[in-house]
């Protein structure tokens, strides 16, 4: 039986083990990266974009530009060039209810551009639109298995979403964590 770990806003998780991920998008986005060969896997839960030269972005895995080089970083820690990758990518709606800032599509708009960069090719995705999504990585065979949630439930999500985007803008950073096994 595979462990079951629980991904929140600014967490990344890299592997070799089996492991079945689970996490909770609404505007976030998350990429799985993997190398079949090696047999490594990696996913994150990016909140927003963010950029190389505010510190405080630096320092937290909410910011997809943090997080996404932290992530390649561990590969390349093991001997896998970053053009070797593969990646999938998640999450990113726009619900109508929540219009302040165009977080989804810009998140979308960062992570494909960045793979882009890196020449890591992107062979599956389900971003965008307006429902918010559960989604399901099992590391041992890089399937992502995605649940979109009723619209009952997508208040309690855009509430946290919220909660987590206004601790980020009031600059109260929390060390985020990657965790390696």
């Amino acid at each position: 039986m595979k462990q079951k770990v629980y991904l929140n806003i600014g967490e990344a998780f890299f592997t070799s083990g089996n492991y079945e991920i689970r996490t909770i998008l609404g505007s976030c986005v998350s990429v799985c990266l993997f190398h079949s060969e090696h047999g490594f896997s990696a996913i994150n839960h990016i909140l927003l974009p963010g950029t190389a030269d505010v510190k405080e972005e630096k320092q937290s895995l909410r910011y997809g530009i943090t997080s996404m080089e932290l992530m390649i970083n561990e590969f390349v820690k093991h001997g896998i060039a970053r053009n070797h990758l593969k990646a999938k990518i998640f999450g990113g709606s726009q619900s109508p209810r929540l219009t302040t800032n165009n977080a989804g599509p810009k998140n979308i708009a960062f992570v494909t551009e960045f793979l882009g960069t890196e020449k890591i090719p992107i062979v599956s995705n389900d971003t965008g639109g307006e429902q918010y999504r559960k989604l399901s990585f099992h590391t041992d065979t890089y399937d992502v298995f995605i649940t979109k949630i009723q619209p009952n439930l997508v208040t309690e999500v855009q509430t946290q979403e919220k909660h987590f985007e206004t601790k980020v803008r009031e600059k109260m950073v929390k060390k985020s964590s990657i965790y390696t096994f």
